[in-house]
């Protein structure tokens, strides 16, 4: 038998874990031109995937093109309208929702009789705890360009996303979250790749090697006893050279860090809900279960047994209506196509940590 190796690990990888992208399917739109409308700005994170045809998204005084396969990413939610054209009418997002182009459950149809562009349209949520310093690195408004030639898993991805959203099989929703899961973390890494000011891949974790050395043994042997001296000696530099320079990039001392990787792998575990709270504890690198729930709630909110059970629910991302909206009395949120298992509920970004 041929053992598969796994690629090796890297840090740009670890950051991209520690987002745990989980989306949630508001609806799949299609849309004959003339159309239009206008979306209101909320702090609910929300992105747009183009199955077929085109679009045109203003934000600001900004007009982005979008065609088939791209992706338009809205981490703080901003306000924006999407269309077949600029001359086209806007009308309010919430407007569809309460009349006949929704059909209640997932699907909007609206627009004249021209050529179809078929959307779907979410939010998503990344993982908890994230600083709002890390956040506000984010842009406004992430576009990631399809370019089946560049990526060859894309076409492949975004045939079986279409598949999906056509059929409607048992299962479809399940599938179509995974799939644009991985749009997402596509989206993100290329932002990260960037290598821009703003961007988190600029050198604090990926050009300084002995930094990145100790993030990267630091997230791949949590469990192991490391300390400050052990690390030092891991990646060649002295205690105060490393206690320095990894507060410098990542924003807290090593063993801080190492704390936080350990909670939130823990997290991950009691998510996915297969081990014990004991198991989980000594994965972690406690020796007391007492200890690891104390430490755990502490940096959670919850205790082990809460944050299990909080997890396996889908995230809650509403949607506030307008005073219009809510004038006919209509729902506060879009219709779900489906539900989502994550280790957070909580919309937030990439953190001081990545495991």
């Amino acid at each position: 038998m041929t053992q598969l190796a796994s690629p090796p690990s890297d840090t740009l990888s670890d950051v991209l874990r520690s987002f745990e992208v989980r989306s949630t399917i508001f609806c799949l739109s299609e849309l004959r031109a003339p159309w239009a409308f206008r979306v209101e700005g909320e702090a609910v994170a929300k992105f747009h995937l183009v199955l077929e045809g085109s679009a045109l998204l203003s934000w600001g005084k900004e007009t982005v093109a979008l065609a088939t396969g791209d992706l338009v990413v809205l981490p703080r939610g901003s306000a924006h309208t999407l269309a077949d054209d600029a001359d086209s009418p806007a009308v309010p997002l919430e407007r569809l929702l309460v009349g006949d182009a929704f059909d209640g459950e997932s699907g909007l149809r609206y627009g004249g009789a021209g050529p179809l562009t078929r959307l779907l349209c979410g939010g998503f949520a990344l993982a908890d705890g994230i600083p709002e310093s890390t956040q506000a690195l984010l842009p406004d408004l992430l576009h990631l360009v399809y370019d089946p030639a560049g990526t060859s898993w894309l076409p492949p991805s975004l045939a079986a996303l279409k598949t999906e959203a056509e059929t409607g099989r048992l299962g479809a929703s399940a599938i179509i979250e995974r799939l644009t899961d991985v749009f997402l973390a596509q989206a993100l890494r290329s932002w990260l790749l960037q290598g821009e000011p703003n961007g988190l891949a600029d050198a604090r974790l990926i050009l300084d090697e002995s930094i990145a050395k100790a993030v990267r043994v630091l997230n791949s042997h949590a469990s192991e006893a490391w300390s400050l001296d052990r690390l030092a000696k891991h990646v060649g530099l002295s205690r105060s050279a490393l206690a320095t320079k990894f507060r410098e990039q990542v924003g807290q001392p090593p063993m801080r860090y190492l704390t936080e990787v350990r909670l939130r792998g823990a997290a991950r575990y009691l998510a996915a809900g297969r081990l014990t709270v004991y198991e989980i504890a000594r994965r972690a690198g406690y020796q007391s279960d007492a200890a690891f729930a104390k430490a755990f709630k502490r940096r959670f909110g919850l205790a082990p047994g809460a944050y299990r059970e909080s997890a396996s629910r889908p995230p809650q991302i509403e949607i506030v209506a307008s005073a219009d909206a809510r004038a006919l009395d209509t729902p506060s949120k879009f219709a779900e196509l489906g539900s989502t298992t994550s280790a957070t509920t909580d919309t937030a970004l990439p953190g001081d940590s990545a495991t």
